[in-house]
């Protein structure tokens, strides 16, 4: 009995001890539940407060979607309208060019050089209100002894002083620049006696500043320049360069190799699409202005000179830098093909002052020739009708000139002149021959004036004010 006791007693001893435990268990286990629960109370809060959250980034991310449609519309409206206007300054472009003239003349006087002791000049005079006017002087003796003055006045679209230095020159071409990126076939070219200035006006010097780089180096560098800009438009163009001279009737190219020359018979080609070519030619890919430089090196070099009592070293050639331009808009698939041609004319001086002999003489009656013939072209173009003969094939360099010197193509001459007094009768010669040129039309003005007025008609509200046209 007692042992019975005994026993209950341990146990219930046990179970008051299990009893203890349990409570401080549950104790631990309802205190974890309390911190669980709240932990459970904070995240829901915090899951309502990111639902509310994500509900507001929702509505952002339409919004901003909404706003980004928005604005691609806008983008590609604005494109197209840059487009737009991108096409209708080229058409306004060639309308304005147009209105000047497709055939223009400057006439350019080189500064005295003070290192050849230049002291006896021309007397001239420099005048109109757009500097396009010009007046020499001479004094002439009458058969009875009596001095008198004779003067010769001549008006060409620009006339620039000796003071007037490469970049002022360049501004006034520069704009037909564009046209050949535009599209069309332009040529540029020196005309005058040996000794005026014209390599120095299309290549500048030996070793060329800022300030007297040449119209071709220049040329390039703004046709990258203007390239780099349109590209915001569309636009791509690639480059290619090619160099000759036309010495004695014969074309040379003065990018081969030096060893050749003379040896390789090159022919002119025009496709019925207006494109030039001649056969076996060498091009150079102008991707960079540093090749530019390098190719205006090479064809110095290889360019024929000689001696002639007028200049120690005369150009006896023609040279002739051809730039092909070729462009694509890839946002209108429009494609352009245009020809820059910068031409150097060899000496145009009479035979009687040039002293030349031999050889010499040769070559300057090659050179006579061919700027003869250029003359009769010019003259064929001023009274030209319809279908009319132009006498293109008389000599290379006019067969050469053939799709720069007619239709909606651009052409400009520098007629180069020399100040001395000495060199009179020349000056006088070039000027009259640049007249002939400067009196070149190609377009009616009513007609180009009508043009004018539909192109500015596109960018007026109303075409009422027209009417009168």
């Amino acid at each position: 009995m007692q042992s019975e006791y005994k026993d209950k007693q341990e146990l219930l001893s046990s179970e008051k001890m299990e009893n203890t435990t349990l409570k401080l268990t549950l104790e631990k286990t309802n205190q974890s539940y309390t911190e669980v629960d709240a932990t459970l109370r904070v995240l829901r809060s915090r899951l309502e407060e990111a639902g509310s959250a994500l509900i507001e980034y929702e509505d952002q991310i339409k919004l901003l979607t909404t706003t980004l449609e928005e604005t691609e519309q806008q983008a590609k409206e604005l494109s197209q309208s840059l487009i737009h206007e991108e096409a209708n300054k080229r058409k306004l472009h060639n309308t304005i060019q147009e209105l000047k003239g497709n055939i223009r003349v400057f006439c350019r006087v080189r500064p005295q050089l003070t290192n050849k002791n230049e002291t006896k000049v021309t007397e001239m005079k420099f005048y109109g209100e757009d500097n396009d006017k010009i007046e020499l002087s001479d004094q002439v003796e009458s058969t009875l002894g009596k001095v008198a003055k004779r003067t010769y006045q001549f008006q060409f679209d620009r006339v620039f002083t000796p003071e007037a230095d490469q970049l002022e020159c360049f501004e006034e071409i520069s704009q037909l620049i564009q046209s050949a990126l535009d599209g069309y076939n332009v040529c540029i070219f020196a005309y005058g006696q040996t000794g005026s200035g014209k390599t120095y006006t299309m290549q500048g010097p030996d070793n060329p500043t800022e300030t007297t780089v040449g119209m071709i180096p220049r040329a390039v560098q703004q046709i990258y320049d203007i390239a780099q800009e349109l590209k915001s438009v569309g636009w791509e163009y690639s480059m290619e360069g090619q160099f000759m001279e036309i010495y004695n009737e014969t074309i040379h190219d003065l990018l081969g190799d030096a060893s050749a020359y003379g040896k390789i018979k090159h022919d002119i080609h025009h496709d019925k699409h207006g494109n030039t070519t001649i056969t076996d030619m060498n091009t150079v890919v102008l991707d960079s202005p540093s090749k530019v430089k390098n190719m205006l090196r090479r064809a110095t070099m290889n360019r024929a000179t000689g001696a002639t009592n007028i200049n120690e070293r005369s150009s006896r050639s023609h040279s002739v830098f051809m730039l092909r331009l070729s462009g694509y808009n890839s946002n209108t698939g429009q494609r352009t093909e245009g020809i820059l041609n910068l031409i150097d004319l060899a000496g145009s001086e009479r035979l009687s002052s040039s002293g030349s002999v031999g050889d010499r003489l040769r070559e300057a009656q090659a050179i006579n020739k061919s700027l003869s013939c250029l003359g009769d072209v010019i003259h064929a173009l001023v009274n030209n009708k319809e279908g009319g003969h132009i006498p293109y094939r008389n000599s290379k360099l006019t067969y050469l000139l053939r799709n720069s010197l007619g239709g909606n193509c651009k052409t400009l001459m520098f007629v180069n002149v020399s100040p001395l007094l000495e060199h009179f009768g020349e000056t006088l010669c070039s000027l009259r021959f640049a007249t002939k040129v400067s009196k070149v039309r190609l377009f009616i003005l009513y007609v180009r004036f009508n043009n004018m007025m539909m192109i500015i008609g596109e960018f007026m509200p109303s075409r009422n004010s027209q009417k009168d046209y």
